[in-house]
């Protein structure tokens, strides 16, 4: 059978090399297409840069929240973030996150959250320590009110949900907010991979997940997943 795959050729590479600024382009077909890709990148650069900010809103509003709370601290306000975005259909995470021992994780968002924070004036933190327990505690700084301009502007239409989320979880320890959040992304990849949902399919997903998974017994499992249908917190009924 005769092969249909195109040849990269020694123009092909030398395009590639001009279009990523290694080469100055030769013509002005080669300038145009230069220009061009440049204002693709710079456009979504921009997308990238909003989506991230609006994100970062989202985060504020979770910390505004429940920062006073004894149970709120760093993987749970994770575990917060996942869960207001997914549940509230907000698709600004497509991809982004991990799995992590603890439950889904954005690595590179939450790493860079407080220093948003902090620069945009809304929130600091500290490291608070008793004993062997520690957690950050935030507190707001001069600007910690204009974030609420930006909340309501991207995300009215997602209060509701976002609110009731805060609201199920304001009290519930890390341990219950992992459980959920893995359980919710087992859940949703059931549903986006068309598989029959059966108790057996999704603890095979949570176990195989991290040998972290393993200090949850089947009974919190089946215990968690009543909880989501009960709070109508699932994939297929959100």
């Amino acid at each position: 059978m005769k092969s249909t795959n195109k040849k990269f050729t020694l123009h092909d590479f030398e395009k590639g090399l001009m279009l990523a600024g290694y080469l100055s382009p030769k013509n002005t077909s080669e300038v145009e297409e230069r220009n061009i890709l440049e204002e693709h990148d710079k456009a979504n650069a921009k997308v990238k840069k909003e989506i991230y900010f609006k994100r970062a809103v989202l985060a504020a509003e979770i910390v505004n929240e429940l920062k006073d709370e004894i149970t709120f601290g760093r993987v749970k306000f994770q575990k917060m973030v996942y869960l207001c975005e997914n549940v509230a259909h907000m698709k600004l995470s497509v991809d982004r996150y991990k799995k992590f021992a603890a439950g889904p994780f954005d690595s590179k968002f939450m790493h860079s959250i407080n220093s948003e924070f902090k620069k945009q004036k809304w929130f600091d933190f500290e490291i608070i320590k008793d004993g062997n327990f520690s957690k950050p505690q935030y507190f707001e700084l001069e600007k910690s009110d204009k974030y609420k301009e930006y909340y309501f502007r991207y995300f009215s239409e997602h209060d509701e949900s976002i609110q009731r989320v805060i609201y199920l979880f304001r009290k519930e320890k890390t341990r219950f907010a992992e459980l959920i959040a893995t359980l919710f992304f087992c859940w949703k990849e059931i549903v986006d991979e068309k598989e029959i949902f059966s108790f057996e399919l999704i603890c095979e997903k949570f176990y195989t997940w991290a040998e972290e998974k393993k200090k949850f017994t089947k009974e919190e499992i089946s215990r968690g997943i009543s909880w989501m249908e009960i709070k109508q917190l699932t994939p297929r009924s959100i």
